[in-house]
């Protein structure tokens, strides 16, 4: 028997790998993982105290997003708990100090683009296909995206649409208001990259406010579900709120 010569060579999809790293990281940023323990942490209702408390790794302390819930927006949205902001965080805690902005890059490197770019346009679809249409992160999102926000499906409860609401889309839709009145007060100097910037953010600040509206009449609903059902006939509870999962 003549020896096989072929060589096997393990393929290594960088971009693949990074994903996966990024979608544990939003587990750990929400409660569903544990940077110092393994397995599932969070996967029922209702949370104890002890359960999103902080914790420490390595030294460093890591919280877990208090509400569940996390924009994916631009790094300028203003939100705290921003996920690009967060995951930024989570490489320094979980792989230190030392190298933090070389593997940052590295990661931004593997994707091809920034990590705000990522988030924004890509991070839920790519976590809608590995869930198979079926997601344990519910993306609320306007028409075309100007806001959005995923909430942790297990950490859900009968007034998560309110405080998506009352949390994010105001402050945002406020947010996009006082950056409008800053160039609307210079108008007349504007140079047209800011007056094509101010045409942006009005759009923006419309798709917002036309969101408010239709969230509103759902959050007013007060809409609670059993995880047994099901992620397709849960989420459907929530009409077009929800950015659509087929």
């Amino acid at each position: 028997m003549e020896a096989n010569n072929t060589k096997q060579h393990i393929v290594w999809h960088d971009d693949a790998i990074i994903k996966q790293l990024i979608s544990y990281a939003v587990g750990c940023m929400l409660g569903r993982y544990r940077l110092d323990k393994p397995g599932l942490h969070i996967a029922h209702p209702n949370p104890t105290d002890e359960e999103i408390a902080p914790y420490e790794y390595k030294g460093e302390q890591w919280a877990i997003d208090d509400d569940g819930i996390i924009p994916l927006m631009p790094n300028d949205c203003g939100f705290s708990d921003n996920a690009s902001a967060r995951f930024a965080d989570f490489i320094r805690v979980a792989l230190g100090n030392e190298e933090h902005v070389a593997n940052l890059n590295y990661v931004e490197k593997c994707l091809g683009k920034t990590l705000e770019q990522y988030f924004v346009k890509d991070f839920w679809k790519d976590h809608k296909k590995m869930y198979q249409n079926r997601p344990i992160y519910w993306l609320f999102s306007s028409k075309k995206g100007a806001f959005q926000v995923i909430a942790y499906m297990h950490r859900m409860n009968a007034y998560t649409a309110e405080r998506v609401r009352s949390k994010y889309l105001l402050p945002y839709i406020e947010h996009l208001e006082a950056e409008i009145d800053k160039l609307d007060a210079r108008r007349a100097e504007l140079s047209t990259k800011e007056t094509k910037q101010l045409q942006a953010l009005q759009k923006q600040l419309d798709e917002c406010r036309e969101y408010h509206e239709r969230l509103q009449v759902v959050a007013e609903q007060a809409i609670s579900f059993d995880l047994d059902d099901g992620v397709v006939v849960n989420y459907a509870k929530f009409g077009d709120i929800l950015q659509k999962i087929k």
